[in-house]
């Protein structure tokens, strides 16, 4: 494989983690819009503002994570090609 054809891929990875990281920070910020948001009527349990912030957490440390892995990649792909 050539650096090019790695490059794409990698940025467009990059750009999803980067919107996981922000899905992230969004259902910390507002967990109470973030429950309502995820509320299901027929659920067996309601979507509380706790749970949003618990799996924000989640989706920022892991979307974090992610871009700092794909950055590392990235500039490793481009300094070696």
């Amino acid at each position: 494989m050539t650096t090019e054809s790695e490059v794409v891929p990698l940025v467009l990875f990059l750009a999803l983690a980067a919107l996981f990281a922000l899905l992230g920070l969004f259902l910390l910020l507002r967990p109470d819009r973030s429950a309502e948001f995820f509320a299901d009527e027929d659920a067996h349990r309601r979507f509380r503002a706790r749970d949003a912030r618990a799996l924000g957490l989640v989706f920022l440390v892991g979307g974090g994570a992610l871009v700092a892995l794909g950055a590392v990649r990235l500039v490793g792909i481009l300094t070696a090609g």
